[in-house]
């Protein structure tokens, strides 16, 4: 629906012709005009690029995931009890495939969370859906590559890079 609006807009722009500068018409007639052939592509070419922008609002959306426990969610949810602090994420989300890029952590996680096995090239988001106040730290395992605090509903990103680094902060 969105390439048709936009072939019609833009056909409907390329029919206009402008007119002289030194005349009294308006700028737009259905009309030919004493423009020349380099003058005429150019104003198709604007016209084409003006229908473009204003098209494009249609397009522009932010990413969406689905939120959930399954292994078609794109953010998924891992609970944490007292006694978890590490977060692995090649296991911990199910186990038919690793951790898809939006992490939310639900339940008492408290402290600093060793995060291992993370997939190259991910930039991870990890929010912070716990019950505690308490806020979390997020680092790679021993905290060499940096960490990343993130406040109770809040969110922090980290990248995993070669060699499954994971640089935070």
């Amino acid at each position: 629906v969105v390439w048709l609006k936009s072939l019609l807009l833009w056909s409907w722009l390329a029919s206009f012709e402008p007119y002289s500068a030194d005349s009294s018409t308006p700028l737009l007639a259905l009309t030919s005009s004493a423009w020349s052939f380099k003058e005429m592509k150019l104003f198709r070419g604007l016209s084409a690029v003006l229908a473009s922008l204003l098209l494009s609002a249609e397009l522009a959306t932010a990413a969406k995931y689905i939120i959930g426990q399954t292994p078609s969610s794109g953010a998924f949810i891992v609970e944490f009890d007292d006694d978890k602090k590490v977060l692995d994420l090649a296991n911990d989300c199910h186990g038919e495939k690793a951790c898809p890029p939006v992490v939310i952590m639900s339940g008492r996680q408290v402290g600093t969370i060793d995060v291992k096995n993370c997939q190259e090239g991910v930039l991870y988001t990890f929010i912070n859906k716990g019950d505690l106040d308490a806020g979390v730290v997020l680092q790679h395992e021993g905290g060499l590559y940096g960490s990343t605090g993130i406040a109770q509903f809040g969110l922090g990103t980290c990248f995993c890079y070669l060699d499954q680094l994971l640089m935070c902060g």
